[in-house]
């Protein structure tokens, strides 16, 4: 007898945007069940909404993991106590970057930081056809170096080794693609509040397995990206009007 199918939904990089947020959960609640909906790291930092964002995903009761903003944002609220883990001399965060860390972090309450804080490096399940797929926010063995859609193919076959998945799915460069590797498949899963793909709609992603391996879907959801730029150019977070720019170009 076969087993039934499995559909898993991959939400990342909310970037402290709940009105695209929102409008994923709807999406999710008109296509559901799923399984599992899995957060993919992300949440909180270069957006109005970091602390609200936080507790809705908590709120939701999905299961996630951790990304490279929020081991910076973990380390901002904790006064360096928990610094951030394995980060590349290129990722480090200074100037506006470092500023904005600082304020998405006073806006995120002592439990929002610690549920951060405990957040693990990887999600991974096997579907009912034997085949694994694994979820990395950036990569396995950090959540900070970037494997950007146009990497070499030794960088994406090394994702693919360390991860030891048949399916490996991360986020962290907002750019939506899938990319067989091998007899691998390793696909970004696109970002939710902050896209650069040129497609300035949320987007999150499906992995559903029938029997016969893994197939991803990406899914687009419109949101009112102009008004929350405007919210963005009237507030008071540092490199807001950038910010504001890439929420209604899709672009950095």
């Amino acid at each position: 007898m076969s087993l039934p199918a499995m559909r898993i939904a991959f939400v990342s990089d909310i970037h402290g945007n709940l009105p695209a947020l929102e409008a994923v959960v709807r999406e999710l609640e008109e296509r559901g069940p799923f399984d599992a909906i899995i957060g993919g790291g992300d949440y909180a930092f270069n957006g109005l909404y970091p602390g609200e964002c936080v507790q809705r995903v908590r709120a939701l009761g999905w299961q996630c993991v951790r990304g490279n903003t929020d081991e910076w944002l973990v380390q901002a609220a904790t006064g360096g106590a928990i610094p951030v883990q394995n980060c590349p001399p290129e990722q480090m965060h200074r100037g506006d970057m470092a500023a904005r860390d600082e304020w998405a972090a006073a806006r995120l309450s002592e439990d929002l930081v610690a549920l951060l804080a405990e957040l693990p490096l990887e999600w991974s399940t096997v579907g009912p056809s034997g085949k694994s797929l694994k979820f990395v926010h950036a990569t396995p063995w950090s959540a900070h170096p970037a494997i950007r859609a146009d990497a070499s193919i030794e960088e994406k076959r090394e994702m693919i080794e360390r991860g030891g998945a048949d399916t490996l799915l991360y986020g962290h460069i907002h750019y939506a693609y899938i990319q067989p590797v091998g007899e691998a498949t390793l696909a970004c899963v696109g970002a939710v509040g902050l896209p650069f793909d040129g497609d300035p709609r949320a987007c999150f992603a499906i992995a559903t397995d029938g029997g016969d391996g893994w197939e991803i879907e990406h899914v687009r959801v419109n949101y009112d990206n102009e008004a929350y730029a405007r919210e963005l150019e009237a507030s008071d977070m540092p490199g807001a009007p950038g910010v504001a720019k890439t929420v209604r170009t899709g672009s950095q």
